[in-house]
């Protein structure tokens, strides 16, 4: 009787034990929740079979599921072949409305250095993958393979040297990792939306929904926290005054918060706008003779 007693008085405390912690976890996520984008993830069990689960956003207006595992095309963002190669970068922060600390959260985790202050500087190229899906028609009415975007090199330039994982021919999921260490210093980008705008003689431009995934640490315990963050770019080909071509963009980043798993895409909580501007390592102004 009295080892019943005892295995029953066990399994309580047991019991109580993992309320505590299940409480705990809650309520941390919760208080990220309350002052972030954020969402907490955490293990559900379904009992639909594949591909005839719920969808979790059936009348939520506005809302997307930045967990869901719907596949989008690999087709990636299409440059003009002009752009061939490697370019100098210099990003500027023109403006941001909205939470400053979600916008500077998400611009960090997107590969941003330094603050919002700073001018980035880094070096960037584009790729030519020869794939049927990147032909275009270029100004003279000619055919030919657009090129795409490295995000590789892009956040390993950007961030001073991350360790980074990155297929061109699979280009919606991205890993990296600062050689800081630290919270917030790896993440995984993954695109889960895309619109984009082929280029013609106004420009180009993409849009972009992106889950971006890292792990923070609260009461002792480590979590996964999902951010939701649209990105939009302009580009245009333009000319320095001396002649040189160079590439002239505006990037709008736009935040908005999480909830279970469910990003509010009507309302965002930040807004932040960049300038970009690409030019050549080289001159690429005219030979006078």
């Amino acid at each position: 009787m009295l080892a019943v007693l005892l295995s029953t008085s066990s399994l309580v405390n047991v019991a109580n034990h993992l309320r505590r912690r299940h409480t705990v976890a809650r309520w941390a996520c919760y208080t990220l929740a309350g002052h972030a984008f954020v969402t907490c993830q955490t293990a559900s069990a379904s009992t639909a079979p594949p591909g005839f689960e719920p969808r979790r956003v059936e009348g939520i207006g506005g809302g997307f599921d930045m967990l869901s595992d719907q596949p989008i095309a690999n087709i990636d963002v299409l440059y003009p072949p002009s752009l061939n190669g490697s370019w100098v970068c210099e990003r500027r922060v023109a403006g941001v409305e909205g939470d400053v600390g979600q916008a500077q959260g998400a611009w960090k985790l997107l590969g941003g250095t330094g603050d919002l202050q700073s001018t980035e500087r880094y070096q960037v190229r584009f790729i030519d993958l020869r794939r049927a899906s990147d032909a275009m028609t270029g100004l003279d009415g000619q055919r030919y393979y657009g090129d795409v975007f490295d995000r590789g090199f892009e956040i390993e330039s950007r961030t001073g040297g991350a360790t980074v994982r990155w297929d061109a021919r699979a280009p919606n999921l991205l890993q990296y990792a600062r050689t800081s260490g630290g919270p917030g210093s790896a993440a995984e980008l993954k695109v889960v939306q895309r619109n984009v705008e082929l280029p013609n003689e106004k420009g180009w431009g993409s849009n972009e929904l992106i889950r971006v995934t890292t792990t923070t640490s609260a009461f002792g315990s480590s979590f996964d926290v999902t951010y939701a963050t649209r990105v939009q770019r302009r580009w245009r080909r333009a000319t320095t005054e001396e002649g040189d071509r160079v590439v002239e963009g505006l990037e709008i980043m736009k935040t908005y918060r999480v909830l279970d798993g469910v990003a509010g895409v009507e309302m965002p909580t930040s807004t932040l706008k960049s300038t970009i501007r690409l030019t050549r390592p080289y001159e690429t102004r005219p030979t006078r003779r």
